[in-house]
């Protein structure tokens, strides 16, 4: 249990891990997180990928050399099932991680617009001469 462990760990962290980052107390962007560190759910769905993934070329390499009841086709098909599975798991959690961490540094951003703005329209309400003028509209 100790060596699946250390396998999945392995395969994670060189992986699955370079799309997660945790913010630590310096707002640095940090892509250390540990294996224990993570919750049930992405666990078990990288367990199962890499079970899917072994699996999958575990069959493929059998039916090379014992001659299996299914068929070249079947065989192929099920490497190709396992494949598209695993891809699928680590692609996506990849995606919405990404994505997830690019939306939080948008709305950051944008919120530091909008008070810079307020800063600006405030200065030009006290009669503080200001380098730009803000409009109404201006977006980022």
């Amino acid at each position: 249990m100790i060596f699946i462990g250390a396998i999945f760990e392995t395969i994670y962290l060189k992986y699955y891990q370079n799309s997660i980052f945790i913010k630590n107390s310096e707002d640095k962007m940090n892509n250390k997180t540990k294996w224990i560190d993570l919750g049930i759910k992405e666990k078990l769905a990288i367990g199962s990928a890499c079970i899917a993934f072994a699996l999958g070329w575990a069959i493929t390499g059998l039916a090379a050399f014992v001659p299996l009841l299914i068929s070249e086709q079947g065989v192929l098909w099920i490497l190709g099932q396992s494949l598209v599975y695993t891809a699928s798991v680590f692609g996506v959690s990849m995606y919405f991680k990404s994505e997830t961490i690019q939306l939080k540094h948008d709305i950051d951003r944008h919120l530091e617009h909008v008070e810079r703005m307020q800063i600006q329209r405030e200065k030009l309400r006290n009669g503080i001469p200001v380098d730009e003028i803000p409009d109404e509209d201006e977006t980022i």
